[in-house]
């Protein structure tokens, strides 16, 4: 019986010494990410939507974040053209950016939307890849941008 009880007193602190690791690993990607540079050609953290502000360098580093960290493109298509999970990102109705808004959509990549799968931040990026990805969909909402 004391044998038993060594047992499940050693797999807890098994346990929450590995739930301690989770959570500082965690901790510590979250700090990261906070503390990572801006490549060059984005747009500093801090700046707020505003498309004459759009480069070129925005446009093809949200399309990167898009199709690559960002996963935005495994729910609205390679294409923007939409899933059964997640709408079309092209010219349409807009829904929850409205009016398909650059200030709009960068506030749904910041905020995601409730009761649907859209998380603020997907994947963990940051705030200026938020706005170089909402950079990029603007830009081919517009028609100024491929997909």
């Amino acid at each position: 019986m004391a044998g038993r009880e060594r047992n499940r007193v050693g797999r807890r602190r098994r346990i929450g010494a590995a739930l301690l690791t989770v959570l500082a690993a965690v901790l510590a990607t979250a700090a990261g990410s906070a503390a990572a540079t801006t490549p060059r050609g984005t747009v500093p953290a801090r700046q707020e939507p505003d498309t004459s502000k759009i480069t070129p360098a925005m446009v093809d580093a949200g399309r990167a974040i898009f199709h690559g960290k960002g996963t935005c493109f495994a729910c609205h298509g390679m294409n923007l053209e939409g899933t059964q999970v997640a709408p079309t990102l092209k010219a349409h109705a807009w829904r929850d950016a409205k009016k398909g808004e650059f200030a709009a959509i960068f506030s749904v990549a910041t905020h995601g939307v409730a009761g649907t799968l859209m998380v603020a931040f997907p994947n963990g990026i940051s705030r200026a890849e938020a706005l170089n990805v909402a950079a990029y969909v603007w830009s081919v909402g517009q028609g100024r941008a491929k997909p």
